[in-house]
């Protein structure tokens, strides 16, 4: 709980300062700057040797800040809350059948877009993008408390190995790489469509060492967004 109170503040405060350097510049000329609020929906897939899972609908909320360069160009900065919902394959014990075991990967975001209006239309304005995400935490939390007492294929761990921010005693850090489509309407309403694929290995810091296998993985996921711009 201290990490993400820690990760809160941290994120706030780069948004705040963001806010200043953006209307300082705005107020001098330099480009134009609209900040707004973020809700939208996420399909998160794993893909690591470390389990064998299913995706799901999640959520993510957030902060968003734009810099318009001109009409067709801006630079796009968000802060966001993930809970992406993912299913777990595991058992009750090793000699049980194997089930869906519901998760939330829980983590913080914040994507550096360029965004491109190929086409504006009336007020429409329809864009292209691409650019990094950095992301904070990476938290398996179950769903239901009752399914502490599970193991989870392949390397049957227990959920509290998923934790890995707890167990390993630091936030964890990773990059992904996004690319999207946008559509923006009467200059306040902005609906963004992402694909993310992560850059570093998310499994790199995970709590478990096995003599068997190198635990690696590269998750990727999509988003559906809609932002209000102020």
């Amino acid at each position: 709980m201290r990490k993400i109170i820690l990760c809160v503040v941290v994120l706030f405060s780069t948004q705040i300062a963001l806010s200043q350097f953006f209307n300082n510049n705005s107020a001098n000329g330099i480009f134009d700057g609209r900040f707004g609020v973020t809700i939208g929906v996420t399909n998160y897939v794993t893909d690591t040797n470390l389990l064998f899972s299913k995706s799901g609908t999640g959520f993510t909320v957030g902060l968003i800040g734009t810099a318009e360069f001109s009409d067709r160009s801006s630079l796009i900065m968000e802060i966001n809350y993930n809970q992406h919902r993912v299913k777990l394959v595991g058992k009750e014990d090793e000699l049980s059948p194997q089930e869906d075991i519901p998760f939330n990967l829980v983590d913080f975001s914040v994507p550096i877009i360029f965004n491109y209006n190929y086409l504006l239309l009336d007020d429409f304005k329809f864009g292209v993008q691409a650019g990094p995400s950095f992301h904070l935490l990476h938290s398996f939390e179950l769903v239901n408390d009752s399914d502490e007492g599970h193991i989870l294929e392949p390397l049957l761990l227990e959920p509290r190995f998923l934790r890995f921010d707890d167990e390993n005693e630091k936030v964890s850090f990773n990059i992904f790489g996004a690319v999207g489509l946008s559509v923006e309407y009467n200059e306040k309403i902005l609906a963004q469509f992402r694909y993310y694929r992560s850059i570093t290995d998310p499994y790199r810091q995970a709590p478990v060492v096995s003599r068997f296998v190198d635990i690696e993985g590269q998750d990727y996921y999509f988003s559906f967004t809609v932002s209000y711009l102020f």
